[in-house]
């Protein structure tokens, strides 16, 4: 019963809803800044220790590894270290770089 009453409500609702006039659209306005922070994928088979690294304009955003895991080390904000787990193991290496 609060089903049909619900559908029954919702429509009238609907019905009682009218449609409004939209405007004309007007001249464009000025052209704004650049788009958004551009994100870049860095990525590699590793079987023992390897490095990745952004660009000297980017940064690190984040870093993850499929496959048997590891450990990151970071150095000097945009260079980063992968220490395998177990080596010989093919782990894919995944860096995300952001612009700063």
């Amino acid at each position: 019963m609060p089903v049909c009453l619900f559908t029954i409500v919702l429509a009238l609702t609907l019905t009682a809803c009218e449609k409004k006039e939209v405007a004309s659209q007007g001249p464009p306005g000025p052209a704004g800044p650049p788009g958004g922070t551009v994100i870049r994928f860095v990525d590699g088979e590793c079987r023992q220790t390897c490095t990745l690294a952004c660009e000297a304009n980017e940064r690190i955003l984040n870093t993850f590894a499929i496959g048997p895991g590891g450990t990151f080390i970071f150095e000097e904000g945009n260079l980063a270290t992968f220490l395998p787990q177990r080596r010989g193991a093919s782990a894919k290496v995944v860096l995300v770089c952001a612009q700063k």
